[in-house]
């Protein structure tokens, strides 16, 4: 059974990426539109992994913003993921290493290291009776997304918010007082 449209690679390093962690979901929701828009096989006008698009058209697909849209693709091309040529009528885009990444090839493993990491990992498994069982515990891999990080993040957010919400008050305090003095100096003029 063949599926029509045909499919695209994602790589399981994909969830560990800044733009699945530490961005607006609308923006993991842009990238992966745009990965799957592209050509996957080059024609006369693109090639493989370039397309033409619009912002209207990736808005209408994602249900995103013009903002969200612009601040995306600004973020994609700042980490070189996306380039941009301006058209007529939208944009001419370019996924950078979409070869590499939509090419299955790059992710088989040679069957002689596989071989080996799969008899690495079976030694692993196997418990030692006479050790401990506490020096047996296995120690998760510390993924790309940090909580801490995260939440120093919005701490930080709400003080300046805090901060802004002061001086906002201070300022319309002083401006109050300010008119009283002025109203009191007029008075003694009088």
């Amino acid at each position: 059974m063949k599926i029509h449209g045909g499919a695209t690679i994602w790589a399981r390093q994909t969830i560990e990426s800044e733009i699945f962690y530490d961005k607006p979901d609308k923006w993991f929701k842009i990238w992966f539109y745009i990965v799957n828009k592209v050509n996957h096989k080059p024609n006369k006008k693109w090639d493989r992994g370039q397309c033409h698009i619009t912002y209207l058209e990736i808005q209408n697909h994602t249900n995103a913003t013009k903002s969200q849209v612009d601040h995306c693709i600004r973020y994609l091309k700042k980490e070189q993921m996306l380039a941009t040529h301006k058209a007529t009528r939208g944009m001419h885009i370019e996924v950078i290493n979409y070869n590499i990444y939509q090419d299955l090839d790059n992710y088989k493993s040679d069957t002689q290291s596989e071989l080996k990491a799969k008899q690495k990992r079976n030694r692993s498994d196997t418990i030692n009776k006479n050790v401990k069982n506490d020096k047996n515990v296995y120690k998760r891999k510390k993924p790309y997304f940090d909580i801490n990080k995260k939440l120093d993040a919005i701490k930080q957010d709400n003080i300046r918010k805090k901060d802004d919400c002061y001086l906002k008050e201070r300022e319309e305090n002083n401006s109050e007082l300010n008119r009283q003095i002025k109203s009191l100096t007029e008075n003694k003029k009088v």
